[in-house]
């Protein structure tokens, strides 16, 4: 566990230090999550402490059972599967949408967030980046239950590609489709995007599968 901080912390970031120990491994798949030492640790009450909790199950990282109480999920191959089929579904079609009502301006943005990665080197601040051209990415769908869907299952899955994101791992290839995507959705060929992006996913559902063993 952590320093507690030296003044209470109230939901939000109590929610995303949680979410970032779980994406980054700190806290692994298993490990319980008691409220009293949770509320200790960032100097509140239980109330946000829950309210996190909550949050954190609603987008699949964390299980809450009767008697049991909280833990960071766990996940075998089978399911981790199943939540990258899910993301190919959803992702390519709310690209498909997408694709033709990107803009100059929203392709620029999508640049300006790839170059940034291009030169990231921390892996966390590498994650951030990602999701927020994958968020760009889709975007111009004007998907929102759907977009929701998709942030929610990406969260279930990071944490288990996060270590290996080293320069010398997929990170240069991730790259690499990036560019290649912006490439596509501006010329607007929406197929063309969409096998890119269903290739992107499966090469990091690949990624992800193979460190299930090391996490647990």
């Amino acid at each position: 566990m952590k320093t507690p901080p030296p003044r209470a912390q109230g939901g939000p970031a109590i929610l995303a230090a949680l979410r970032a120990d779980i994406s980054s491994g700190k806290l692994a798949p298993g490990a319980v999550l008691r409220q009293a030492e949770l509320a200790e640790q960032f100097g509140t009450s239980r109330i946000p402490v829950r309210e996190a909790l909550n949050s954190l199950q609603a987008e699949g990282l964390v299980q809450i059972e009767p008697n049991r109480g909280a833990y960071v999920t766990t996940l075998g191959a089978d399911e981790l599967h199943e939540l990258f089929d899910l993301r190919v579904l959803l992702e390519t079609d709310v690209l498909r949408r997408a694709v033709p009502l990107h803009t100059e301006r929203t392709l620029r943005r999508l640049e300006s967030v790839q170059h940034e990665l291009d030169g990231e080197t921390e892996p966390l601040e590498w994650l951030r980046l990602d999701r927020a051209f994958h968020d760009g990415l889709y975007a111009p769908s004007g998907r929102p239950r759907s977009l929701q869907m998709v942030a929610s299952l990406r969260a279930s899955v990071e944490r288990f590609y996060l270590a290996q994101l080293g320069p010398e791992a997929r990170r240069p290839g991730w790259n690499d489709e990036h560019q290649r995507l912006i490439a596509l959705v501006r010329a607007g060929d929406a197929d063309g995007a969409c096998a890119m992006l269903a290739g992107h996913l499966r090469e990091t559902e690949k990624l992800a599968v193979s460190t299930l063993g090391s996490l647990i």
